[in-house]
């Protein structure tokens, strides 16, 4: 597989810009999908499942897999002490 800069770049801004809104949008994905996976594909869940592999089989049975970013919601907020 041959990929150029440009597609490197699209694709490092495209996991940036669903991060960030998964980040933005923690609190309602918290009540609507705690406790599962989520596949983020332009800002938008479009799948979601308790387990990752389950969901990551639709996703590669639905299309591009590598235009999705994957995240695990929990139901509460999780505060790391070091």
């Amino acid at each position: 597989m041959n990929v150029n800069k440009a597609e490197i770049l699209r694709s490092i801004r495209r996991e940036q810009r669903n991060s960030a809104w998964i980040d933005r949008s923690m609190l309602t994905l918290r009540k609507k999908f705690g406790d599962r996976y989520i596949a983020v594909k332009n800002r938008k869940v479009i799948d979601s499942d308790e387990d990752f592999e389950t969901l990551l089989s639709r996703i590669r049975k639905d299309g591009n897999p590598e235009s999705a970013t994957f995240e695990f919601v929990t139901v509460e907020e999780c505060i790391w002490v070091p």
